[in-house]
C-alpha cells in the first residue's frame, strides 16, 4: 500500500495542476486573512484570535477540485488502464488514491496556516495582540482546518470516482459547495438538512464556543461533523469502486 500511495503523489507530482492550485490556496488564504484583518473592528481582543484562523478553510475547495482530478484526469487520458493492469483490485487502487490525496490535502493545509500565520501574527503585534499557541481553541481552529483540507481532498476524489467525467465533477462539486448549500440553507422547508451539508459540517467543526446554530438551524456536534466528512469521502468513492469493478474501464 505505501508502494502505491508514492505512486500516486509521484503522478500529481508530475503534472502542473498541483502547483496551480497550490498558488491558489496561497492566494485565498492571504486574501482571507488580509480580508478578516482589515476592518478595524474585525479583531478586538485575544479571544477573537481562533476565528480569525478559522477562516483559514475557506481554501477547502481547492483541495476538493485537485482531488476530483486526481482520478477523473486517469479516466479522461485512459492512464487508469495502466494503473488498474498493475494493480488489478481497484478497491486497492481507491483505497491508495484516497489516501494519497489525504496527504496533500494535509500539505495545502499547512501552507494556508503558514500563510495566515505570516500575515496574522505581525498585524496582531500591531494591534497589541499575540497569538497563544497554548490555547485551546487556537489550536482547535488551526487543526480543524488541517482536518477540513484533508478530507475535502478525499471528498473530492471519492466524488470523481462515482461521476468520472471531469467536467461534470468539477462543475457539479463546486456549484454545490459555492451555491447549492447556501441556497438549502435559504429555503425554510428544506434548511434542516443543511448541518448534514459538507459546508453545515465544516461549520459546526468551526464554532469555537457560544450558540451552536447557522440562520436558525442547529449545528452537528465537531464529532458528527467530521463524521459527515468522512462520509462524503467514503460513501462515493466506495459505489464508484464498486460500479467499475465490473466494468470496462477502457
Amino acid at each position: 500500500m505505501i508502494r502505491l500511495i508514492r505512486a500516486e503523489v509521484l503522478k500529481l507530482r508530475t503534472t502542473q495542476v498541483w502547483l496551480w492550485l497550490l498558488l491558489a490556496d496561497i492566494a485565498v488564504g492571504a486574501l482571507v486573512a488580509i480580508g478578516s484583518l482589515a476592518p478595524h473592528d474585525a479583531i478586538k481582543e485575544s479571544k477573537d484570535v481562533p476565528f480569525l484562523f478559522a477562516t483559514s478553510n475557506s481554501a477547502l475547495l481547492t483541495a476538493f477540485v485537485l482531488g476530483v482530478l486526481g482520478i477523473t484526469t486517469e479516466f479522461r487520458y485512459q492512464t487508469i488502464t495502466p494503473t488498474v493492469l498493475a494493480t488489478p483490485s481497484r478497491w486497492t487502487v481507491v483505497t491508495a488514491k484516497m489516501l494519497a490525496y489525504l496527504i496533500v490535502g494535509i500539505g495545502y493545509a499547512l501552507a494556508c496556516t503558514a500563510v495566515m500565520l505570516a500575515v496574522a501574527v505581525p498585524w496582531l503585534h500591531t494591534l497589541g495582540l499575540s497569538v497563544d499557541f497554548g490555547d485551546w481553541d487556537v489550536l482547535r481552529a488551526i487543526g480543524s482546518v488541517f482536518l477540513v483540507l484533508a478530507l475535502f481532498g478525499t471528498i473530492g476524489l471519492g466524488f470523481g470516482a462515482l461521476v468520472r467525467n471531469q467536467i461534470v465533477a468539477v462543475s457539479v462539486g463546486v456549484i454545490f459547495l459555492l451555491v447549492l448549500n447556501q441556497i438549502l440553507l435559504a429555503i425554510p422547508g428544506v434548511r434542516v438538512i443543511y448541518p448534514y451539508t459538507p459546508n453545515g459540517a465544516v461549520t459546526a467543526l468551526f464554532v469555537i464556543s457560544g450558540d451552536r446554530t447557522s440562520d436558525g438551524v442547529t449545528l452537528l456536534s465537531p464529532a458528527a461533523g467530521i463524521a459527515v466528512l468522512v462520509g462524503y469521502a467514503v460513501v462515493p468513492a466506495v459505489i464508484g469502486a464498486s460500479l467499475t469493478l465490473n466494468r470496462d474501464i477502457t
